[in-house]
């Protein structure tokens, strides 16, 4: 990867698919689990629904021509080494010097419409999501941070403050991200509150600067939240165990583990593997442990 950034990952866009669980007494019984699991799962499910919708608007914020790396989110070009095709056909970019004597601060909006656009990645994006960027992203110390107007994406709306800063160092691209009093609600009215730091860390492909597809970055982070599903309310830590591991040439994360602590209920623990590039992990609560599908 060259050190500009321009072909910087598509990083962690990925979600748990829903299962469906039969509920019991906290003594489970043969065949089905208690109440205590399934929140404690549940509260897994609403973190990775937070990753998938939160790492959707880092790689666009990332991918913005003329302020952010280019070339991720919506922007993405279908190149050998990035696949997808360039999705700029159903929103708009406005760009605006917020002093108009600088090239930075630059405000950027990225207006989806109000009746929804679809993206090659299937999503259904509508409204705006705005940007302040302090430079160009691929200069150590460039912030930019991000809110949003009536923003949602497949009929989920998307509220808080997002923001990237490159901590990058002359041997090693590192970026850190922050949601901070994210909200996520459904169209039932259920919604996930979630606050959430991570480090972005490229740790192979720096001899190969014009080759992306053996990129190798891993990604460390801690979170907290509260999930609210119908009349049930639960909140959770979670930890990374061990570093999540993503391949440019590969779309799901490959490897690493993420602890999950539900407050009053069992611990959790999500595992990606061992480095094999396919959509399956290991989800594992009192000892128990099912296979899910990543989409």
């Amino acid at each position: 990867m060259k050190q500009s950034g321009q072909q910087l990952l598509t990083v962690l866009a990925l979600s748990l698919t829903l299962w469906s669980c039969s509920k019991n007494d906290d003594n489970n019984e043969p065949g089905g689990e208690s109440e205590s699991v399934l929140m404690t799962r549940t509260t897994m499910e609403a973190e990775a629904e937070g990753e998938v919708l939160y790492d959707d608007v880092f790689n666009n914020v990332m991918g913005t021509p003329g302020a952010g790396i280019g070339g991720t989110g919506v922007f993405q070009v279908n190149t050998e080494n990035s696949p997808g095709t360039l999705q700029t056909t159903c929103f708009t970019l406005t760009a605006e010097n917020i002093n108009p004597a600088d090239s930075f601060p630059l405000r950027v909006t990225l207006d989806f419409g109000a009746s929804g656009c679809t993206g090659k990645d299937g999503r259904v994006r509508k409204g705006k999501i705005i940007t302040v960027y302090t430079n160009w992203l691929f200069i150590s110390g460039a912030v930019a941070e991000t809110s949003f107007d009536g923003y949602y994406v497949n009929d989920t709306k998307v509220e808080g403050a997002h923001r990237i800063q490159n901590n990058s160092s002359s041997d090693k691209l590192t970026f850190e991200t922050r949601v901070t009093n994210g909200k996520l609600t459904r169209p039932s009215g259920d919604y996930t509150q979630w606050n959430r730091t991570r480090v972005i860390s490229q740790t192979d492909g720096w001899g190969t600067p014009w080759v992306a597809g053996d990129d190798v970055f891993t990604i460390v982070g801690n979170g907290e939240g509260t999930v609210v599903r119908g009349d049930k309310t639960a909140s959770w830590t979670s930890t990374n165990l061990e570093p999540l591991v993503k391949k440019f040439n590969c779309k799901w994360i490959v490897q690493g583990k993420q602890k999950f602590q539900r407050n009053g209920g069992p611990e959790g623990v999500l595992d990606f593997g061992n480095g094999d590039c396919d959509n399956k992990a290991g989800l594992t609560v009192n000892g128990n442990t099912i296979e899910i599908t990543l989409k």
